[in-house]
């Protein structure tokens, strides 16, 4: 008993308090906690900062080693609820969203999790304690305050140069450095700083190679030219998954108007994937325009905005299409407004433009948004390219009672679930609107359409939505079906009605639809394939996987929690059955290949090497806009 109060009144009270927070941190980051060696390592790095502030001369330093402390289980606090939602921690380089997250505050509530606020509730104790235990003196058992320095400071470079250097690139230290709390987050900042400095520009050549190496490209000519001059509607729907598709719920049809779409004139891809980064719809967009892979840091719309692109809208408007974009928010959301003229779009109807009259959630509803659309092809003078956002099953599902027409189960009634089949059902309604729209306008027979999904709109790790969704399919619900999305492309009187089941994803898009619109790509930087005439399918994952996951045909490949090939798991989609993960060591070096390259392409703007336009991309808006 007297051994348990000397412990209370002891300075190791603090470390144990932050143990407990510490075993709370990591099962909310589903860190095993089995794994012992990683708390213990955290409760070092915190004892070397309580000694440090306890042994130093400030004269604040109470409230100091409060502030640190408080910011510390901050950053735990933001970490939970970033994993909560990408699967990964968050890094230095993600400050730039926090404008961005500020934007849609129903969606960063809705991510909260109400376990992460027991980060904060040991604060308050361990500043008592602090207080307590505070050590005022400049020596202690003979050892001067400047020795007791000296081996601090030094013993922190060996564990800087150890764990966060890696000098000898052991695995095990990679391991520790993408979960342990300390050396995660010091590491992060440590790669910011350097890689600029320290990362070596790789030769164009040997990145050309790399795309030779590891883009395959598919061969054949079906389907080719078949929409060539036809007018060309793209339309990225926010947060459709493909297992609504031809799917029934309570005794409802879900999506009534695209199961029609997809019977008559329709080429649509079931196996195609979300490959978004941290942008999510920004980066969906970027990597279907461009057939580039977004990176991890943040979205290329605002890291690489000035780059020389020769993307869709490009491609069209060298022949002759006016290009546009119409989206129904605020035009410099995700950068769009700066970054678009280097895309090629020559106009950009943002939620400024529009009529704002109605709205849903964060901006302009689908069937507004869709019949002002239509309003702007009616005064087109030539051929077009239009790239519609909609916004309406924006997370977190939030309708008017006014809007919602599918009925829910009393037990679905308060889950994401129900809201988000709520969402995606009046998005469909939209959708039918705006083809009856077009073909009382004229302009459906002679306009190529094409829809797909931006990203996923029930995170497998949030929600409830994992034992949900597993019960309604019927299966397990997992990244499989989580990141994939449907994509079809309607060709009106192409005579050709069929589904597409090689894998395939957003970075297919441009080469898909360039074949069919009789487009050549002339520059070689196209990771992507035509999935029309492709047989081996491949994408690359860069958020909510860590990188290096993977899907290759039917094999899906997700890299361990530690982001190292060991230890990670693989399992077909068509069936569920685990695989053995040790076989696809091959693939996952194509996938970080394939990231590696992308971003190369993207930090020496490399394309600028072969596109050489005399149009400026910074100009004022065209005629037809006025």
């Amino acid at each position: 008993m007297g051994h348990l109060k000397k412990i209370i009144k002891s300075p190791y009270m603090i470390l144990l308090l932050f143990a407990a927070k510490l075993m709370i941190y990591y099962n909310l980051i589903d860190v095993d906690l089995k794994d012992i060696a990683f708390i213990i390592l955290s409760v070092a790095a915190m004892g070397i900062i309580f000694v440090a502030f306890s042994r130093s001369r400030l004269k604040r330093k109470k409230g100091l080693f409060l502030l640190v402390y408080s910011l510390l289980s901050l950053l735990m606090f933001a970490d939970s609820m970033y994993y909560n939602y990408y699967n990964q921690t968050v890094s230095i380089k993600q400050l730039w969203q926090a404008a961005n997250v500020a934007a849609v505050p129903d969606s960063f509530v809705a991510t909260l999790i109400p376990a992460s606020f027991l980060l904060y509730l040991d604060i308050p104790f361990v500043y008592y304690y602090f207080k307590k235990n505070i050590q005022n003196e400049r020596t202690r058992n003979g050892w001067s305050f400047k020795k007791e320095i000296k081996y601090i400071v030094t013993g922190l470079c060996a564990v800087f140069a150890l764990l966060v250097v890696n000098p000898l690139d052991s695995v095990a230290i990679d391991k520790v450095n993408s979960v342990e709390f300390f050396t995660n987050h010091v590491n992060d900042v440590y790669n910011a700083l350097t890689e600029k400095i320290v990362t070596e520009k790789v030769p164009a050549k040997e990145v050309l190679d790399a795309v030779e190496d590891v883009a395959v490209q598919s061969q054949g000519n079906q389907l080719q030219g078949i929409g060539k001059g036809m007018n060309l509607v793209v339309i990225q729907v926010e947060a459709l998954q493909n297992f609504v598709i031809g799917a029934e719920y309570n005794g409802q049809v879900l999506t009534p108007n695209l199961n029609s779409f997809i019977k008559k004139d329709t080429v649509y891809f079931d196996r195609y994937y979300s490959n978004i980064g941290k942008g999510n719809t920004a980066d969906a967009e970027f990597s279907t325009l461009n057939s580039l892979y977004p990176v991890i840091d943040r979205e290329c719309y605002d890291l690489y905005a000035d780059n020389t692109y020769d993307g869709l809208p490009w491609l069209l408007r060298d022949k002759g299409y006016h290009t546009f974009a119409v989206h129904g928010y605020k035009g410099e959301f995700w950068n769009r407004e700066a970054a678009y003229p280097a895309q090629g779009f020559e106009d950009f109807y943002s939620m400024e433009d529009l009529d704002a009259s109605d709205i849903i959630g964060l901006g302009i509803s689908d069937k507004s948004m869709f019949k002002q659309a239509v309003d702007i092809f009616k005064g087109e003078k030539g051929p077009f390219f239009s790239f519609i956002i909609t916004l309406s099953s924006h997370h977190p599902f939030l309708m008017e009672p006014e809007d919602v027409t599918l009925k829910l189960k009393d037990e679905d009634a308060d889950t994401k679930f129900g809201a988000y089949l709520q969402a995606i059902h009046y998005m469909d309604e939209a959708f039918g609107q705006f083809i009856q729209d077009l073909k009382d306008a004229g302009l459906y027979d002679n306009t190529v359409i094409a829809l797909y999904g931006d990203h996923h709109g029930l995170n497998v790790s949030m929600d409830n939505n994992a034992e949900i969704m597993s019960e309604y399919l019927e299966e397990p619900y997992d990244y499989d079906e989580m990141l994939r999305v449907p994509m079809m492309i309607h060709i009106p009187g192409g005579g050709v009605t069929k589904t597409i089941s090689t894998t395939g994803g957003q970075i297919d898009f441009l080469p898909t639809i360039a074949n069919i619109m009789g487009i050549d790509i002339e520059q070689p930087y196209v990771l992507g394939q035509d999935l029309v005439n492709a047989t081996d399918g491949f994408v690359a994952f860069t958020a909510y996987l860590f990188e290096g996951s993977f899907v290759h045909n039917n094999a899906m490949f997700e890299i361990s929690r530690e982001e190292v090939f060991e230890g990670s798991r693989a399992w077909d989609i068509n069936t569920g059955q685990q695989l053995d993960a040790s076989l696809y060591e091959k693939d996952y070096n194509r996938a970080v290949t394939l990231k590696k390259t992308s971003k190369e392409i993207l930090d020496q703007n490399l394309i600028a090497d072969y596109i050489h336009r005399d149009t400026p991309v910074k100009e004022e808006q065209s005629e037809e806009k006025k």
